[in-house]
């Protein structure tokens, strides 16, 4: 009966002095026989990890600027997309089509890629293009990358950042 009261007591000590010590805290303390971490951030990111900060993501409708991000009021018009894969209607086109888009994006992180279906035909187009002449501008662009060279302007709603 001693050693259960014994152990209860050790166990309540050692949860008390563990939940004292924050996640990075705990991650970043030396245990002999383990590995090692360590643990370089902002102290904004320690707070959300500790739950000491609600973390609130940014909008998405906003206008780039020079880093690429969005910002400002996204309206929709008629405009330019450049269709960079259409395929049929399996999955593996669909896996294709948003393929497509991901290795455009990967090198043109400032075009947005739209991949939909449009019975019977996955397809992706990328761009927010408001006039024909910047469609080409980036058409010409894709095919300088070697990203598609059956890509074609076509006619689409975008949204324009204002």
């Amino acid at each position: 009966m001693k050693k259960l009261l014994s152990l209860t007591l050790i166990l309540l000590l050692c949860t008390i002095t563990m939940s004292a010590q924050t996640f990075t805290d705990h991650l970043n303390s030396k245990v002999a026989g383990q590995g090692t971490v360590t643990v370089h951030h902002n102290s904004a990111i320690d707070d959300m990890v500790n739950g000491k900060k609600q973390f609130t993501p940014e909008k998405k409708d906003d206008k780039k600027d020079l880093s690429g991000v969005q910002k400002g009021k996204k309206t929709r018009a008629r405009g330019y997309r450049i269709q960079v894969y259409w395929g049929g209607s399996t999955r593996t086109d669909e896996a294709n089509a948003r393929r497509a888009g991901t290795r455009i994006t990967s090198v043109f992180p400032e075009l947005q890629a739209y991949t939909t279906f449009g019975s019977p035909n996955w397809r992706c187009r990328v761009g927010d293009f408001a006039t024909h002449e910047e469609a080409e501008e980036y058409l010409d662009k894709l095919r300088d990358a070697r990203l598609s060279q059956g890509a074609i302007i076509v006619k689409s709603e975008v949204f324009i950042y204002q």
